[in-house]
């Protein structure tokens, strides 16, 4: 999953779609088709997905430029804006699609989260601290994609979830 944001960071930044949803089975059929191709890219530094964090508003323009400018001058911003053309798609829309797409994954770990959190303080502190910031990662995610998730995208989630379950799961960087 942390590659999959990358590619997005390196996307040219156009305009979002405006439908009702972006979870059509078009889109998705879209996203399975970019991602192998996406996380074969060679990157600088994938472990810096870490770090990035999507702000908490719904400006998908917004999102994708801001996390365009901090890839800016690498070397496989090119490459990563051929492939999302080839399968036309935008930066935007692509990191709509992903971020929404990852719901049912994210709302999956609420559980693990749960457990994570009541097991904290019996965690030696190297494994605290990284449990730590996984629990605060995912929660900053929730909390930044449910205020987005219109009727149409969690009805849409309720139809596609096995599959973005399945997609999401697939990806690295998805376990908690």
């Amino acid at each position: 999953m942390r590659k999959m944001v990358l590619a997005v960071v390196l996307a040219t930044a156009s305009a979002a779609t405006s439908a009702a949803t972006v979870l059509t089975e078009q889109n998705i059929a879209k996203l399975e088709a970019v991602l192998p191709e996406l996380l074969a890219i060679e990157q600088d530094n994938p472990q810096g997905l870490t770090k990035l964090r999507l702000k908490k508003h719904c400006d998908w323009q917004q999102h994708a430029s801001d996390l365009r400018q901090q890839e800016q001058g690498k070397g496989y911003v090119a490459e990563v804006d051929q492939v999302l053309a080839k399968h036309q798609l935008t930066a935007p829309l692509f990191l709509e699609l992903t971020a929404k797409g990852s719901w049912p994954l994210l709302q999956s770990l609420q559980p693990v989260q749960q457990l994570t959190r009541q097991s904290l303080p019996f965690l030696p502190e190297p494994q605290r601290r990284i449990a730590e910031q996984k629990i605060q990662q995912t929660e900053q995610m929730q909390q930044a994609i449910e205020p987005c998730l219109t009727a149409a995208d969690k009805t849409a989630l309720q139809q596609h979830q096995q599959r973005l379950l399945k997609l999401a799961t697939s990806l690295p960087g998805a376990a908690f």
